[in-house]
């Protein structure tokens, strides 16, 4: 029998190697979808755990009690006893202990707004155990009993340095310690998870009440060995264990699993004395979230590829059977069984569509794997293996159910019926079955567009599927009726070839059948690629908006102003870099700062920022005075000073405050102040240095009889400036006489001067006291237009009229709204864009920001990072728009679109295999009555043209409907998974 078999098959090769070659594709759709799935899930899982913010992918443990024995031993324990109470691995582990209180500097201070005063910080005593190989270290680990590493940010603020004396003063009943600083450290990566899940370890806030000179957090953790606290035995200390969650957390355990441990970690940890702090469930939902959408829409997808294969192969075989009739006819005549002649006939289906089985298990895996990578997990793995020849073995059986019922009608003919060369007419029951299917398939697409719930209706995700199914079947059966209504029109207008070939497209059994496969894979590949394409590219816009250029570099400056240089210095020419400034904690305000004239040439614009981006710098940045820069080492104030109300024990001053090279804050000042005129000079050496200083504002100061704080100057004081020189005329007494070069404050606070020019100069007198907020002692010099010129997303709020401002960092300014925009970058659908120079000089607080960052152009120099290392800038990170919208493109919607689309392009190659079987099959009676039509004197270009024309009429056909049929679906349906999970939509 097998030979026979195998002797049927070698006679019909093409055929044959067609079924072989669809057999072999619904095997590897049904075996790639274990291994898409399981794969994208282990994606899912190390995508979600790496875009997680710390907060939402780490889990806390606290204690509290008395240091027992050796602290590196209690730490190991309580970090054993934290993974005991958690009980899942998959989780890097960090351990801390800290003592709160203050770290005052040894030697007094003579900056900027105090004299003579020892600096101090709130910074925890810690020990951070592995420190000291996380951190870049000027001198030495710390490690002594009385040894301690301050941050590079402390250091500067208490003046500290390696060899220093500093003092701990512990808030508990500890007491005062003296330390020797052995070195100041700098976190070799700031964000890594080693400094970052810890809040006490990286200060994040301005210390309350700080002064102008601080623009950083100060309180950062002094960090010590085990000996320190293995010495003060303190008789209450805070242990911390920090865990990390790895992808491996959730590759290893599904999200309910994750969840549950999660849930009682929490009473067991209450059990044993700690305090268990997490926002680890965000990430697990999100990552639950996705992993349902892939379990469910990859099945969904695999299933409906693997209907269209049955079906692909039931023609097939069907019309192949047709071919065979008269072999069965044969069989039957010379008496074979029932048993041995479906054998026969079945096996010539049976043995290529086992071969392809065997084939498309492999394959799937291949090309499951190719796309989403491979699975990591060895249980995973053979999970993955057991689903997928299950699957297989699911195809299989299929398609022999399919073969069977496309040779039902052979094997139950008669041998007269199977004998006769014309095919049997089509019975009623497969028009009524059409029409039930299309009835079904359009309640179903009703239910999908009015009643189903979300993306999580499978359903749903069948709805592209059901509407191609209903469209294929009507428009195949339109193509037919349309073809039998020309047959006479063509005969009575002497056109034979077109004649014959409705006549084909009429009567052919089968040809609506191809015409609705045909229909339905490319209505169903042109719906999978609207919908991926739709969605890739709302991932990259959601990508541009998100980041603002094509890379973004994440750093650290002390300021803004010395961002705003660094990143000019860097980049010269203007056309690859620009400095940015992002703040989201402004009072009510979310702020994007940017030195504007460089944005037509590196911000990545779109038109949902509301005007071009040549617009846009015009309108951020309009021209404005030159600024008054010092260029000597000394500054010299000619003042005329008149004391009108004598108060008892106050010196008055006067003072500069100007912009160093480096973007600092420095303060020439000059004092104490005595009736009459005088040329007071004050040293500012920083200047000397190009491009020099830039004057930021004059001010009246007072200060206590000790000299150590200086505030601005109470009513009763008067002071004429008749110029200020370095060396040459700075500012000249007709510059101070022109009122229209000065101006006060753009902040809320009331100004703290009365500025009047007067024929010697510029006269400051303080203004009468008034209550409220504190007064702004500064008189600033007009070098940027006021007030600010802000283009936003939206008002967050109704402000007064004429009190319309923005507030970034402690500066609060009056702003004029130059333009609006639906979004704006970094910002989305609510903030402001302003330019950071202007931004800047008006705020005169020189503030540093929330998020300092380099916006690169397309084609920067490979060098202009390391240019801007140069500068003094720290590279903390970097972002781009391909990374991104690569990340988006990784989740779960996402990655069941793709495999949607995978699905209907294997869709349309079962079509094309389809056809191929048709035409095959078609080929030996074609040739007969081809034959005939030229025996009957038809000529050779009408028999040329009736042999090919019916396939092309039929396969354009089917292509043009499909394309409208996909066009009307689209319309219709929509889109039936949301490319993002968190349901952002693209603008």
């Amino acid at each position: 029998m097998l030979a026979l078999v195998l002797a049927a098959l070698r006679a019909r090769r093409a055929q044959a190697v067609t079924l072989l070659l669809l057999s072999t594709l619904a095997a590897a759709a049904a075996a790639a979808a274990p291994w898409y799935v399981l794969a994208s899930t282990e994606g899912i899982a190390t995508r979600h755990v790496q875009a997680a913010p710390i907060l939402e992918r780490s889990l806390e443990t606290v204690g509290q009690g008395p240091a027992e024995g050796d602290i590196a031993a209690q730490l190991e324990a309580n970090a054993k006893l934290t993974a005991s109470v958690v009980e899942l691995g998959g989780f890097v582990t960090y351990t801390q202990a800290y003592m709160e209180g203050s770290l005052i500097a040894a030697t007094a201070q003579d900056d900027g707004a105090t004299r003579n005063v020892k600096r101090e910080t709130d910074s925890p005593l810690t020990l951070r155990t592995g420190a000291c190989e996380k951190a870049r270290i000027e001198g030495r680990c710390a490690t002594g009993a009385d040894e301690v590493m301050l941050s590079y940010r402390t250091a500067r603020w208490l003046g500290a340095k390696p060899g220093d004396t500093v003092t701990f003063d512990g808030t508990t009943a500890l007491g005062a310690e003296q330390f020797t600083v052995t070195g100041i450290y700098r976190p070799l990566d700031p964000l890594d998870p080693f400094w970052t899940s810890n809040a006490l370890l990286i200060a994040a806030d301005l210390p309350v009440g700080a002064p102008p000179e601080v623009t950083e957090p100060v309180d950062d953790a002094a960090l010590v060995g085990p000996a320190v606290f293995d010495k003060l035995r303190p008789a209450q200390i805070r242990t911390i264990v920090d865990m990390v969650a790895e992808p491996e957390l959730f590759v290893d355990n599904s999200p309910s699993e994750v969840r549950a441990f999660l849930d009682a970690a929490s009473v067991k940890a209450a059990n044993n004395r700690l305090t268990m702090y997490t926002s680890l469930y965000s990430t697990v939902d999100r990552v639950a979230r996705d992993r349902q959408l892939v379990s469910l829409g990859v099945p969904v997808g695999a299933f409906q590829l693997l209907v269209l294969c049955w079906f692909a192969l039931y023609l097939a075989v069907k019309y192949t059977g047709e071919e065979r009739r008269p072999d069965v006819g044969l069989v039957k005549l010379r008496g074979a069984t029932r048993g041995r002649t479906w054998a026969l006939i079945g096996g010539q289906s049976a043995v290529p569509m086992l071969a392809g089985a065997l084939l498309g298990l492999p394959l799937g895996y291949l090309v499951a794997t190719a796309v989403t990578g491979t699975v990591k997990d060895p249980a995973v793995v053979q999970r993955a293996t057991a689903l997928s020849v299950q699957a297989v073995v699911v195809a299989v059986l299929g398609a022999l159910a399919a073969a069977m019922l496309a040779e039902r009608r052979s094997l139950g003919a008669s041998v007269a019926e199977l004998l006769r060369q014309t095919p049997g007419k089509a019975r009623a029951w497969r028009d009524l079955f059409d029409l039930v299917l299309v009835i079904i398939a359009g309640i179903a697409l009703y239910q999908v567009k009015h009643r189903a719930s979300g993306d999580a209706a499978g359903l749903a995700l069948l709805a592209p599927g059901l509407a191609a199914l209903a469209g294929a079947l009507v428009a195949s059966r339109t193509i037919t009726a349309v073809a039998g209504r020309l047959v006479e029109g063509a005969l009575r207008h002497g056109r034979p070839a077109r004649a014959l070939t409705a006549i084909y497209l009429a009567r052919r059994p089968g040809v609506h059948r191809l015409a609705a496969l045909m229909i339905v894979t490319v209505a169903l590949l042109g719906t999978s690629y609207v919908t991926w394409d739709t969605g890739r590219s709302a991932g990259r816009t959601r990508a541009e908006l998100e980041v603002g250029a094509d890379r973004v570099l994440n750093v650290r400056a002390e300021n803004r102003l010395a961002l705003l240089q660094a990143v000019r210095a860097a980049d010269g020419s203007g056309r690859y870099a620009m400095a940015a400034i992002q703040s989201l904690r402004s009072g009510q305000d979310r702020v994007l700062l940017v030195d504007a004239p460089r944005l037509p040439a590196v911000a990545a614009w779109r038109p949902e920022y509301g005007m071009s981006a040549k617009q846009a710098a015009a309108a951020l940045h309009p021209p404005a005075p030159d600024p008054i820069m010092i260029t000597g080492g000394e500054l010299a104030f000619d003042l005329d000073v008149r004391v009108t109300a004598v108060e008892r024990g106050r010196t008055l001053f006067f003072e500069a405050v100007l912009a160093d090279p480096a973007g600092n804050r420095l303060v020439a000042r000059v004092g104490p102040l005595q009736d009459g005129a005088a040329v007071l000079k004050a040293p500012v050496p920083a200047c000397a240095t190009a491009p020099g200083c830039r004057l930021s504002s004059l001010a009246i100061t007072q200060s206590t009889l000790e000299q150590k704080v200086f505030f601005a100057a109470r009513p009763g004081v008067e002071v004429t400036v008749r110029g200020l020189s370095d060396g040459r005329p700075a500012v000249t007494a007709e510059s101070l006489t022109d009122r229209t070069r000065w101006r006060l404050a753009v902040s809320p606070a009331p100004p703290n001067l009365i500025v009047t020019p007067t024929g010697g100069g510029l006269l400051l007198r303080v203004a009468p006291i008034r209550p409220g907020p504190a007064a702004d002692g500064g008189v600033y010099p007009v070098d940027t237009p006021a007030p600010l010129a802000t283009i936003r997303a939206r008002k967050l709020q109704t402000r007064i009229a004429g009190d319309q401002r923005v507030t970034y960092g402690s500066a609060s300014i009056a702003e004029h709204i130059a333009g609006s925009a639906t979004r704006l970058p970094r910002l989305g659908e609510q903030g402001v864009l302003a330019d950071l120079e202007y931004a800047d000089r008006l705020g005169a607080d020189f503030g540093a920001g929330e998020s300092m960052q380099v916006w690169l152009a397309p084609g920067a120099p490979s060098d202009l990072r390391a240019r801007l290392e140069e500068q003094g800038l720290i590279v903390l990170g970097e972002e781009s728009i391909d990374d991104t919208a690569a990340r988006y493109a990784s989740f779960g919607p996402p990655l069941t679109l793709q495999f949607m689309l995978l699905s209907a392009i294997l869709g349309v190659a079962l079509a094309i295999g389809s056809a191929f079987v048709v035409a095959a099959v078609e080929r030996r009676p074609r040739a007969r009555e081809l034959t005939a039509l030229r025996i009957q004197g038809a000529p050779a270009r009408v028999v040329q043209r009736v042999a090919v024309e019916g396939y092309l009429i039929l396969t354009g056909a089917s292509l043009v409907t499909g394309v409208l049929l996909a066009v009307l679906i689209r319309a219709y349906v929509g889109d039936v998974l949301p490319y993002f999970a968190d349901g952002w939509s693209k603008p």
